[in-house]
């Protein structure tokens, strides 16, 4: 995953404990929150899927994750469309 903390240090105006926090709330949350994904799509979970994706999008976006952002809105967009278990490539890729 590429990041890019050049939106988190405009966003926090270069306070490096605010970046710093984060940083860290992603390293500590998102851990499950991917095991949750791959959770949802094993048990075909549409809406915990859907859920889980809406919850990671900020985390990335900040960080400056765009690829990651991308593909959170993709498992989001397939999951309504096709439900939890057509993500599981995106998931994977995720995974990857």
């Amino acid at each position: 995953m590429h990041v890019d903390l050049s939106y988190l240090e405009r966003l926090f105006k270069g306070d490096r404990s605010r970046m710093e926090l984060w940083v860290r709330v992603y390293l500590e949350d998102a851990p499950g929150q991917f095991r949750a994904l791959l959770e949802c799509v094993q048990r075909d979970d549409t809406r915990g899927l859907e859920a889980t994706a809406h919850e990671l999008r900020p985390l990335a976006h900040y960080l400056g994750a765009t690829q990651l952002l991308e593909l959170l809105e993709r498992v989001g967009k397939e999951a309504r469309a096709s439900g939890a278990a057509a993500c599981t490539a995106t998931v994977d890729e995720l995974m990857g």
